[in-house]
């Protein structure tokens, strides 16, 4: 995915929510534009992308926040809509973020890995990360997101598994190597509000250091290990904000802070594709995933989310091709390190310096890049 270039504009933003429960009442209105294409953009002062690496797919984005999805045989498929920042302020600095989101899925199908929840990136340290609320495939985001599992975590009045990821490939700054984070909701949800900020600050207390922010978007993501995916996510409400939350959707009030928006140029600077998260297992059990699937290609954008989500960015999570991270399987803080990888593992490719050699199985070559322990 490409990136704007964002110019340090300071906006004051003050939005007020009406006394209303947008998880029974909730439609798009505002000015639209409907994108057919990869694409990089702002309608008002909302920044959105949509990223696919096959099939015939569409986005429609709105000015008030809300957005919908459309895919058919699609490989990867994201698009998000939300805030976007001039990397040079962190999110104490910005102030208290939420976002409030309700999901309608129509005519899903053929989805083997899936995020929908927030998703953006920061820097110095470059991180890309995932606050996992639901997703489109039958099973949740597995172990395969991150090689160290922290373990689970009230958040925000939820219980959310907790990853960390070290990951070389593409990323809003090029090809180098960043961190990835992820929190995964234990159970999902179609409505409701996120506190995105008490998630940022759960991840410092695990040492899990953030940045300077560079995005916080509402995500759908679907990828398919087979033949494509295809189907609606819609978001007839979707707001990312600074100020008070709504306690879970039901509240009013009002919303006000200040927020560095991008310009309105279309027209893309450098690469901003996100990386795909550790790719899913092939088959998922009873909504158990077993394991990422085999010889999943997750090339994301750069920069832009992973797919099975590893983020964006985008892409390899098409995150506009950021996030095509390849599965490894997470071990325990207290696991990780030894002489060999773990089944699943990554065992080599380009720009990795871990283990060669595999405790089980035997080192798979899925790309130049990645490398896998495999059965």
């Amino acid at each position: 995915m490409k990136f704007i270039q964002f110019a340090p504009v300071i906006l004051s933003l003050t939005a007020t929510t009406l006394a209303q429960d947008f998880c029974t009442s909730a439609t798009h209105s505002g000015t639209s534009v409907k994108e057919t294409s990869n694409k990089v953009g702002t309608i008002g002062d909302v920044g959105y992308e949509l990223w696919s690496d096959s099939g015939n797919n569409s986005a429609t984005f709105y000015s008030d926040g809300s957005f919908s999805c459309s895919f058919s045989n699609a490989k990867d498929y994201l698009c998000r809509s939300g805030l976007s920042f001039d990397s040079t302020k962190t999110y104490q600095e910005i102030g208290q973020m939420y976002a409030d989101f309700k999901l309608v899925k129509q005519d899903i199908s053929n989805v083997d890995y899936s995020y929908v929840g927030i998703y953006g990136w920061t820097r110095d340290p470059l991180v890309e990360y995932y606050i996992v609320d639901n997703w489109l495939s039958p099973s949740p985001p597995g172990d395969w997101v991150g090689n160290v599992k922290h373990g689970d975590f009230n958040i925000d009045g939820a219980e959310y598994t907790v990853y960390e990821n070290t990951r070389t490939g593409p990323s809003i700054d090029g090809d180098t190597t960043f961190k990835q984070y992820f929190s995964i909701r234990k159970t999902p949800r179609d409505c409701g509000t996120i506190d995105i900020s008490a998630h940022f600050a759960k991840w410092e207390e695990l040492k899990m250091t953030m940045g300077k922010m560079h995005e916080a978007k509402i995500l759908g993501e679907a990828g398919s290990t087979g033949a494509g995916t295809s189907g609606t996510a819609d978001f007839p409400y979707a707001k990312v904000y600074i100020g008070a939350g709504n306690g879970g959707g039901a509240g009013a009030g009002a919303a006000t802070g200040t927020s560095d928006t991008p310009t309105t140029s279309d027209t893309p600077t450098t690469s901003d594709t996100p990386t795909t998260p550790d790719t899913p297992p092939t088959t998922p059990d009873q909504g158990q995933p077993q394991g990422p699937p085999q010889g999943q290609d997750q090339g994301q954008p750069q920069g832009q989310p992973q797919g099975p989500p590893q983020g964006q960015g985008q892409g390899q999570f098409p995150w506009e091709q950021f996030n095509q991270g390849q599965p490894q399987q997470a071990v325990s803080s207290a696991e990780a390190g030894g002489n060999c990888a773990q089944i699943w593992g990554q065992c080599g490719g380009i720009g990795f310096n871990g283990p060669t050699c595999c405790s089980e199985g035997d080192c798979v070559k899925l790309d130049e890049y990645f490398s896998q322990c495999q059965k």
